[in-house]
């Protein structure tokens, strides 16, 4: 079960936390290489390989296995702000944790610990995973939305740095986009969706 503050971020930022991927995609069962290693930031769901491409406009990260556990790019999580989040190397690309981790002991003695597990971590920084950031920044609202943020030049040019909230703007940008996807008859899965049409009213037989 998810802390309050975690269930009090934006719902993208909360599937990606509470997703379990690497399961086999239930719409494409039969497909060989179906394990979901994908996550729509604007469906908050997790794909397959096979559920690409979908609308250009979504936005989609790779999920990635380190030491046994999820990570993704901190280059590719564009919404949000990794600073102070404990990083590792994997294939030339920084990544983070996505959640908890809970293979070494915690001591809130030791010299510096995780400010959310206590799990503890080298000097220089904060949180050992994105959940972890997200669930002590939680505590405090303005915390929170501080550490959100919008990767869209657009957005940055109409604003002209009038100092709008991120997560406000997060949010709008988001519910734009989903309803550009929605009118298209598009879905992240890159199948269309049936659009319903008006019948016309069927005419009369004339009496006899």
């Amino acid at each position: 079960m998810q802390s309050p503050a975690v269930r009090g971020a934006p719902q993208w930022l909360r599937g990606l936390l509470s997703e379990e991927f690497f399961d086999s995609c239930g719409a494409h069962p039969g497909e060989r290489k179906n394990d979901k290693n994908h996550f729509c930031v604007d469906c908050a769901a997790a794909l397959c390989r096979h559920c690409l491409p979908h609308d250009a406009s979504h936005g989609v990260l790779q999920i990635w296995k380190y030491a046994s556990c999820f990570v993704v790019r901190v280059d590719d999580l564009k919404l949000f702000d990794c600073n102070g989040i404990q990083s590792h190397t994997l294939s030339d690309h920084e990544v983070v944790f996505l959640n908890e981790r809970t293979a070494r002991k915690r001591s809130a003695s030791v010299e510096n610990p995780c400010a959310a597990c206590a799990r503890p971590l080298p000097s220089g920084h904060d949180y050992c995973s994105l959940f972890c950031k997200v669930k002590h920044l939680g505590e405090s609202d303005q915390g929170l939305r501080r550490a959100l943020r919008v990767n869209r030049r657009s957005a940055a040019a109409a604003g002209g740095g009038g100092g709008e909230d991120p997560a406000v703007a997060e949010a709008s940008q988001s519910g734009k986009r989903r309803a550009s996807s929605s009118e298209s008859g598009r879905s992240c899965g890159g199948t269309l969706r049936k659009r319903s049409r008006k019948q016309p009213a069927p005419a009369r037989s004339p009496s006899c």
